[in-house]
């Protein structure tokens, strides 16, 4: 008992110590602590004095939320997060048969640092979940998509800690400067992305985290009509390249009109209409002969700038007005077109396989480039778009419904077949990898219990056009589907 007494104190000392400013504040206008803080406070001494000179300066909060994803599949493609995958063909082990998991993996942890800093308010923050690259489990005739050396229980059971965002962000009169890993300028992540209950992002949606350094302005009434103005510089998609990507954005927000919108993970809020387009340049080299042999390689690179344009558009169909409990309806799309930027469509490959370094080539992820039948150096092209409603009850019945549809598609992955990829040909059971075309519709409901914990469940069909198919599917000239439905319950408690 007196172990449990002693324990009791030491928690309750701490508590008192990180809210020490809380209890100056409640002094200054006139309240009083008890006794008991006095005297606990006096107990730990010089740790509550530190404590608190350091709050005084920088306010830091806990927080995150704990996912439980339920997953049903009839194909063995994914794991729990989809992207732009492909869906496994037909006629294979894991393309005829399903399987399902129950995973933690989603739940994430963040802290927040805030503090004033000659006037600029000033933001630190960090987050992190347990998606970090850990090999699938491997089974029999698995695709190299899902392959991997893990063991089941580890992968679900012991995920690997993986960071999602570490940034400064500063702010004052209408200023905002970052420099950090955050969501990407281009295509305006984050506040476009379908929102789905499964582990975003799926297929057709601009989305990419990357270290970054930006600028933007807002110029307007923060009632009425704004325009931001944003630039910056990005991790470069290739760091061979030597250049970083470079991103640029304009956005037209109108305050006065604003719906009530939500992410399975976050708190439904009040959106405003807003009109957005960004574009993205980023640079890439390749020798411009390419042969395994580093002997007859020309040590002169060839420089390929991909370029690409994005539309994003949030519009409040039924108006929503804050303090009030009345239902609204919001509608969101996303257009994308140029070549190069398969990193920000996650997961998006179209079959073609990453160029690793070998000799004095250099490196290059997969669903950047290829190689044409003259064995030109090509960067992939891609288009997408995406769409959704989004229908929230009124807040005291605290139901919302959406329904998504999302498509990656190039129109020319499919011609990069013929000629040598550091020595190896694309052709034969390579060239049946390649996909041209991914696609998903979803529908979803979610239902807040508390304004701390939802559920949500979803039925999703996603649906991958492979470009050409073997004999026993009409062959090589005729392509064909490989679909895969999933239905999906989610839990979680945000902190």
């Amino acid at each position: 008992m007196k172990r449990f007494w002693l324990f009791a104190m030491l928690l309750a000392g701490t508590l008192v110590a990180l809210n020490a400013p809380a209890f100056a504040k409640d002094a200054e206008e006139g309240g009083s602590s008890s006794a008991d803080t006095e005297d606990i406070n006096s107990a730990i001494g010089g740790l509550a004095s530190r404590v608190s000179n350091l709050e005084h300066a920088v306010k830091v909060e806990i927080h995150g939320f704990a996912e439980t994803d339920a997953i049903v599949d009839d194909t063995r493609s994914f794991t729990e997060v989809v992207g732009n995958a492909a869906v496994v063909r037909p006629g294979s082990f894991a393309g005829d048969n399903g399987w399902s998991q129950l995973s933690m993996r989603n739940s994430r942890i963040a802290l927040l640092a805030t503090s004033d800093v000659e006037g600029w308010k000033a933001k630190g923050y960090i987050e992190a979940d347990f998606l970090g690259y850990d090999p699938a489990p491997a089974y029999a005739s698995a695709p190299a998509s899902a392959a991997g050396t893990n063991s089941e229980i580890n992968f679900y059971v012991a995920p690997t800690l993986r960071l999602r965002h570490a940034y400064l962000d500063l702010q004052k009169d209408g200023w905002d400067i970052m420099a950090g890993q955050y969501w990407t300028l281009f295509g305006w992540n984050m506040d476009y992305v379908l929102a789905s209950v499964d582990v975003q992002p799926v297929m057709g949606t601009l989305y990419e985290r990357t270290p970054r350094i930006g600028v933007m302005k807002t110029i307007g009434n923060a009632n009425d009509m704004q325009v931001q103005i944003a630039v910056d510089a990005e991790r470069p998609e290739q760091k061979d390249s030597g250049l970083p990507n470079l991103n640029a954005g304009l956005r037209f927000v109108l305050n006065s009109w604003k719906g009530r919108f939500s992410y399975a993970t976050g708190a439904a809020s009040t959106r405003a209409l807003s009109v957005g387009i960004s574009a993205t340049e980023r640079n890439y080299v390749w020798p411009l002969a390419d042969t395994a042999a580093a002997s007859n390689v020309n040590f002169l690179l060839n420089n390929v700038w991909g370029q690409s344009v994005a539309v994003d558009a949030l519009i409040p169909l039924l108006p929503f007005e804050e303090g009030k409990d009345n239902p609204s309806a919001v509608v969101t799309g996303e257009w994308t077109m140029g070549s190069g930027y398969a990193d920000a469509l996650n997961g998006y490959t179209g079959g073609q396989s990453a160029m690793a370094s070998s000799g004095v080539f250099p490196n290059m992820d997969a669903g950047i480039a290829g190689f044409d039948t003259n064995g030109n150096f090509t960067l992939i092209q891609e288009q997408s778009f995406n769409g959704q409603l989004q229908i929230h009850l009124p807040p005291s019945i605290g139901t919302f419904l959406t329904v998504g549809y999302g498509e990656t598609f190039s129109p020319n992955v499919s011609g990069l077949t013929g000629a040598a990829v550091n020595g190896t040909t694309v052709s034969g059971a390579n060239q049946l990898k390649l996909y041209n075309d991914d696609m998903c519709m979803f529908a979803n409901v979610m239902q807040d219990i508390s304004p701390n914990i939802r559920v949500g469940v979803e039925y999703a069909r996603f649906d991958t056009h492979y470009s050409n198919s073997p004999a026993a599917y009409g062959g090589t000239n005729a392509g064909y589907d490989a679909i895969d439905h999933r239905v999906q319950l989610s839990t979680w408690y945000r902190f």
